[in-house]
């Protein structure tokens, strides 16, 4: 029986430190790999192409959209994001667990589809504080931040669409709380596979 890698799907609000927390989590699993997702938005300080994403145009969006590329996209503010299928599959195929970093678009996309993963909100110990970290990120206007807010608060009601919900007081405390949930994850029966040919004899696998 081949071994296919788990999804870990990791979605949160605007200001609540998702990048950072993947990041980490990244660094704490080496063999972790990343779904890079595809976005219309300008490059950031500090960003890489086809690490943090691949910065495409918006027709190249489109094109790849109207070609079934996509998984799943969405729209989110005025820039589109989207998860292609190449960079999922090529990657679980060889039994390698993948992070995706969506928001509750996508993660509406997977469940509609019942795309079956880990599914993990990451909340913001209060509003306040998410507007903090926005204002200290000093990448959005006044404007934006408010944009980002309104939609933030709309996205943390929709908390029991997720399987897990963390609260990011302090991000090493947040991956922490990811990898237990991994770990967990990772012993269920589903994912069981015999360690031999006389134990998978006796489970008829």
């Amino acid at each position: 029986m081949k071994k296919v890698g788990l999804p870990i799907i990791i979605s949160a609000p605007s200001g609540t430190g998702k990048t950072t927390t993947c990041k980490r989590l990244k660094q704490r699993l080496p063999n972790l790999k990343i779904a890079t997702s595809h976005t219309t938005r300008k490059i950031r300080k500090g960003e890489c192409e086809g690490v943090d994403y691949f910065f495409i145009s918006k027709e190249e969006f489109e094109s790849k959209k109207n070609n079934n590329d996509f998984l799943e996209w969405a729209k989110v503010h005025t820039e589109y994001y989207g998860t292609s299928f190449e960079s999922l599959d090529k990657h679980r195929q060889n039994g390698f667990d993948i992070l995706l970093e969506l928001d509750i678009q996508g993660v509406n996309s997977l469940r509609n589809m019942d795309f079956e993963g880990i599914y993990i909100m990451i909340l913001p110990p209060s509003i306040e504080e998410m507007k903090k970290r926005l204002e200290i990120r000093g990448t959005e206007t006044e404007e934006d931040i408010e944009s980002r807010l309104k939609t933030g608060k709309e996205e943390i009601k929709d908390y029991k669409k997720y399987n897990y919900v963390i609260t990011n007081f302090e991000v090493e405390e947040t991956v922490e709380s990811i990898l237990a949930i991994v770990r967990a994850e990772k012993s269920r029966v589903t994912q069981y596979i015999p360690t031999s040919e006389d134990i998978k004899e006796l489970l008829d696998l």
